[in-house]
Formats: structure tokens, C-alpha cells, sequence
């Protein structure tokens, strides 16, 4: 049988600190890698460098290792959802899904250290980055849902609103399981 895609791959947000960075078994993205691996499915996800002060240059190094296709499905959560549609419009790749999880864009204070991930324009005409374009989105930050709006408005997604999940941290979660995101990677076509 042939899969509907050929790998997720599916990036981290970015804590404030370096203290702040969650524990790889706390975090739903390991934990959508594992069910993907236990379906058979090529997922993979990496940790980045510096989470708490990304660069785009380096990560645009690290996430070039991996064979990116048409095929692909792309999950990326906060500043992780930044990188990928920046990433995406820059190298006018074409991903079979992208998923974005509270992406984040407005940076949350003056010397936000992330804000080198989201120093790009949202086009103001819909691009083609992917097949399909969807968005997880909960009662996050107020930093955040301005973010989660510019990304509506731009590229058009179709929104998943998921009730009291905050920001889709493990303290607000309670739990590193995703089910709802495990499903939405599977219904890939």
C-alpha cells in the first residue's frame, strides 16, 4: 500500500530561556514521532539549536539535512510554525501538508529573542506552500492569537480550535499526547 505522504517532519517552538526548554518526553512532538514510527510512517523530530535564541540561518542549515519533497508534511509548533512558512516562501518549496500549531509571529516583548525567526512579510496574496494548510489554535497568549490572525489572513488555512490547550505546552496539556494533531497528520491525502 502506498502512504499518503513520505516523512513528517515536526519542529519545536522556542522557550524564552534556555531553563524554560521543555524535556524531549514531555513534548507532544516526540510523542507524534513515536506514533508515526509505530504506523511506519518516516517521522522525525529534531531538536534545533539554541531553542531560546533561535537563529534562521542555522536552523535553515538544520532543516536542510532532510530531504523536504512535495510529499512532505511539515508540523511546526510557535516559532517552529514561523520558521516553516518563512523557510517555505524564501526556498518556494511545495509540501504535501503544512500543519501550524499557535505559530507564532508578533514577538512578545521588545527583545524577544526569536524575533530573527519572524523577521519575514506574510504575503498579501495567498502563496502555495502546501497541498493543504491547517492550524491548531487554542486560548493562547494574546501575543500569539495576534500572531495566529496575520497567519489566517495571509494564507488562508483551515482552522482546528481546540478548547483550554493555551499555547500547547505540556503545563497547560497535562499530557505530551496530541491525538487530535496524530489524527490530522494521518488524514493526509
Amino acid at each position: 500500500m502506498t502512504k499518503p505522504f513520505d516523512q513528517c517532519i515536526i519542529l519545536h517552538g522556542c522557550p524564552p530561556t534556555q531553563e524554560m526548554v521543555t524535556p524531549i518526553e514531555k513534548r507532544w512532538m516526540n510523542w507524534l514521532a513515536e506514533e508515526l514510527h509505530k504506523k511506519g510512517y518516516n517521522a522525525i523530530a529534531p531538536e534545533l539549536s539554541t531553542s531560546w535564541q533561535p537563529l534562521y540561518q542555522t536552523w535553515k542549515k538544520e532543516i536542510e539535512k532532510f530531504s523536504v519533497t512535495n510529499e512532505s508534511v511539515l508540523v511546526g509548533h510557535s516559532c517552529g510554525g514561523a520558521f516553516l512558512v518563512r523557510w517555505l516562501l524564501e526556498t518556494k518549496t511545495v509540501v504535501k501538508k503544512l500543519i501550524l500549531v499557535a505559530p507564532a509571529k508578533v514577538p512578545e516583548t521588545e527583545n524577544d529573542t526569536r524575533k530573527d525567526l519572524y523577521d519575514f512579510e506574510l504575503p498579501t496574496k495567498t502563496p502555495h506552500l502546501a497541498d493543504e494548510i491547517v492550524l491548531f489554535i487554542s486560548n493562547d497568549f494574546p501575543h500569539h492569537l495576534k500572531s495566529q490572525e496575520l497567519y489566517i489572513k495571509a494564507l488562508h488555512p483551515r482552522v482546528i480550535k481546540l478548547e483550554n490547550k493555551g499555547h500547547f505546552l505540556f503545563f497547560q496539556m497535562k499530557t505530551n499526547a496530541f491525538p487530535e494533531l496524530l489524527d490530522e497528520v494521518l488524514a493526509t491525502r
